[in-house]
């Protein structure tokens, strides 16, 4: 059974309500053929086969090729999925979304950190260290708090707005070139001496790629905030002003709204690797940082993600329209 372009629209509509749902209730599933590990491999061969001087044109084949075997393996299940029919396309297409978002994923790792505080300074530390790059060792509770909020706001684009997004305009197979290049750009994308040049075109990539949703986000964010009962205004105003507040220029976008609404204050000077990097404030709030804090990010988080979701149905069935 073949089936023909409009009813695979429509397919994919229901695989991007089934897979945010999926991620919701089971969170990131452990499993060998996942899409971040496949490309995860595909990084790791090519780097060690490839990279000799650490060029942009050996980042740059490396890219494509990474992008070649992971489209190319995503494609062919889809093929096969829709010459076996409509189910088996279906659970192809939802397994493969699935795979390239993460709500509960990181709400659960900054809950662990909320949960680790109560316990004790040291053990949200501990659980902070796994969800971040900075240095946390005696790290003081406040700065904790701020952490956890800005991993749960600067994430909430790489997790949930662009693999929906594009899950949205391309299907599950743009939802698997994002994912690709989101894994990419966190495995070769550091300014360091290792990867400046090797790793830029995947660091530049990816911020093509979050360019548009990181700037969406402030739709979900401000419709969740009202329904909160956050300070909305203070969202927008925030959003406004801090978004281009940071050296990449999409993740201050999420950040700065987030920061609006909870009333809090992001940013500020980091330890990474034993050296102090001072970055710009985010927001104006003053106020001194609270667990409940995090819990509040995380609950905004949730919530403009089902929005979010909702927009990205309507976009998929407007393409079926």
């Amino acid at each position: 059974m073949t089936l023909n372009i409009s009813y695979l629209l429509y397919i994919d509509f229901m695989a991007v309500i089934a897979a945010f749902w999926l991620d919701w209730f089971l969170g990131e599933p452990d499993f060998p053929f996942h899409p971040v590990r496949i490309a995860g491999s595909a990084v790791s061969y090519c780097e060690k086969s490839l990279r000799r001087k650490s060029t942009i044109f050996e980042g740059v084949v490396s890219g494509f090729i990474t992008l070649a075997f992971t489209l190319s393996v995503a494609g062919v299940s889809l093929y096969y999925a829709a010459k076996a029919g409509t189910f088996w396309y279906f659970v192809v297409s939802t397994i493969i979304i699935y795979f390239t978002i993460s709500v509960r994923s990181l709400a659960e790792h900054a809950q662990n950190v909320c949960k680790g505080l109560e316990e004790s300074e040291e053990a949200g530390r501990k659980e902070l260290a796994k969800i971040v790059s900075r240095d946390t060792q005696n790290m003081p509770k406040p700065k904790i708090i701020t952490s956890a909020v800005e991993s749960v706001s600067e994430n909430y684009v790489d997790a949930v707005v662009s693999p929906l997004f594009f899950a949205a305009l391309f299907g599950p197979m743009g939802a698997v070139l994002f994912k690709t290049v989101s894994t990419m750009d966190s495995m070769i994308g550091y300014k360091n001496e290792r990867f400046l040049y090797y790793g830029r075109f995947a660091a530049r990539f990816d911020d093509v790629l979050n360019f548009i949703p990181a700037r969406l986000s402030i739709i979900p964010i401000t419709i969740a905030s009202i329904l909160m009962r956050l300070n909305t205004k203070n969202a927008v105003k925030s959003f406004m002003r801090f978004r281009l507040s940071h050296a990449s220029p999409n993740s201050a976008h999420p950040m700065s709204a987030f920061a609006g609404a909870l009333n809090i204050r992001l940013g500020g000077a980091v330890s990474y690797f034993g050296q102090i990097t001072e970055k710009p404030y985010i927001g104006d709030s003053e106020r001194e940082p609270e667990t409940s804090d995090i819990k509040k990010s995380v609950k905004l988080m949730e919530l403009s993600s089902i929005i979010w979701a909702v927009i990205c149905c309507l976009i998929t069935l407007w393409k079926v329209m």
